[in-house]
Parts: C-alpha cells; sequence; structure tokens
C-alpha cells in the first residue's frame, strides 16, 4: 500500500483512534481474538500512562464506542460524517490495522513528531476522504 494514498491515510486515521479512543469495543471473528489480544499488549507496553483499554469479543468485525461505530468497513457508506469510512476488503482490513496500529507505537504515537498527533496536523475531514473515494480513476 503506497504511503500518503486515500486507503493508506483512511487506515492511519482508523488506527490513531484504536489507538486513543476511550470505552471502545472491538468484535472479531474468533481467528482474530488472539491477534487483537497481542495488539492490546503492544498498546499497554507503549503506553504505560493508559489506564483503559479496549475490549475484545469474538463477532463480526466491528469497532464501536457508547453503541457507535468510530469507523464502518464495507461498500455502504455510512450515515454521519462523524464515522470513518473504509469501503475495503474486511478480511484485510483486520490485519492492516493490526499493523498500521502497531507502526504508529513504534513510532512513539501519541508523542511523536508527525506520526498523527492532532496538535500537528488538520482534523480528519471525512467528507473530503469520501469524496477522494468516490471520485473516479
Amino acid at each position: 500500500m503506497e504511503e500518503n494514498s486515500t486507503r493508506w491515510l483512511a487506515l492511519r486515521e482508523a488506527a490513531r483512534r484504536i489507538l486513543v479512543e476511550q470505552e471502545l469495543i472491538i468484535s472479531v471473528p474468533s481467528p482474530y481474538v488472539e491477534n487483537w489480544q497481542r495488539l492490546l499488549l503492544n498498546i499497554a507496553d507503549s503506553m504505560p500512562q493508559r489506564l483503559e483499554f479496549p475490549t475484545i469479543q469474538e463477532g463480526d468485525f466491528l469497532v464501536s464506542q457508547k453503541g457507535n461505530e468510530i469507523f464502518h468497513v464495507g461498500a455502504n457508506e455510512p450515515v454521519s460524517v462523524k464515522t470513518l469510512w473504509l469501503p475495503y476488503n474486511a478480511d484485510r482490513i483486520k490485519n492492516e490495522l493490526i499493523q498500521m496500529c502497531s507502526e504508529l507505537l513504534l513510532a512513539g504515537y501519541p508523542g511523536c513528531s508527525g506520526c498523527g498527533y492532532r496538535d500537528e496536523e488538520d482534523e480528519w475531514d471525512e467528507f473530503a476522504h469520501r469524496q477522494r473515494i468516490k471520485k473516479p480513476l
């Protein structure tokens, strides 16, 4: 995947949300549970100041916070522009998100310079993201 491509930027935003949002519930099919639990251990090691971690449970792939999706994986565009849209293959996304989270953690996220910390970058523009996705090649 090409760095700074639409897909790469969207995955990076999804990974940032996983790493910083509180009260997340991450549902994944049973073959992926162990990989996601391992990611939680990496988060704990990399962010010792964090006291609350996402809950991992078995189910269809979904990352939610207080009953709302923080991003939506699939062809159907979500109604809310607060929901990041990832119109990609769900099986591939699960592993790519773990990899992106791991890369951000290795870079020192959320305190690293230039790796996505909100004080250094513009807020995520979901409307512009959706327009890039819909733009014909």
